[in-house]
């Protein structure tokens, strides 16, 4: 069985976590629509750095469905985001954009044929950079 997916980008609908973060990821996409469990996907991350991003930053993706935690990814934002795109950290302030390839791996607790659409946080854990909460990630399950 085959599942359609578009080739459209999805802009997330995005807002601040509560507190203050000197860091703002200001959209965040991706494609395609749905993302499918066991494929590779294409992450679109934009913002503005105040604050000097260094060596060894992670970023925490916590998905939740219906308000109860889902998954929990952690990488490393240098390797994961910045390299892919040519850059190096320490990454100094200023405008961003980084276009990054992901793999969704598959578990085996997975659902079967199913489109389940997840609220997510994306968050540097270690130092409050930034903190980003979303709606609406939507994830194929064959």
């Amino acid at each position: 069985m085959s599942f359609p997916s578009s080739t459209f980008r999805r802009d997330l609908a995005i807002t601040k976590c509560q507190g203050g973060f000197p860091n703002e990821i200001t959209a965040i996409s991706y494609d395609p629509i749905p993302a499918v469990s066991g494929q590779n996907m294409t992450v679109t991350l934009s913002g503005t750095n105040t604050v000097t991003v260094l060596e060894g930053a992670t970023v925490n993706v916590t998905g939740l469905y219906q308000g109860t935690h889902a998954f929990e990814h952690i990488m490393d934002f240098c390797k994961v985001w910045v390299e892919v795109n040519g850059a190096k950290c320490p990454v100094a302030p200023g405008s961003f954009k980084y276009i990054t390839p992901l793999h969704l791996e598959t578990h085996p607790d997975d659902p079967k044929n199913t489109t389940i659409e997840y609220d997510f946080i994306f968050k540097n854990p270690k130092i409050d950079l930034s903190c980003i909460e979303g709606k609406k990630f939507s994830v194929y399950y064959p």
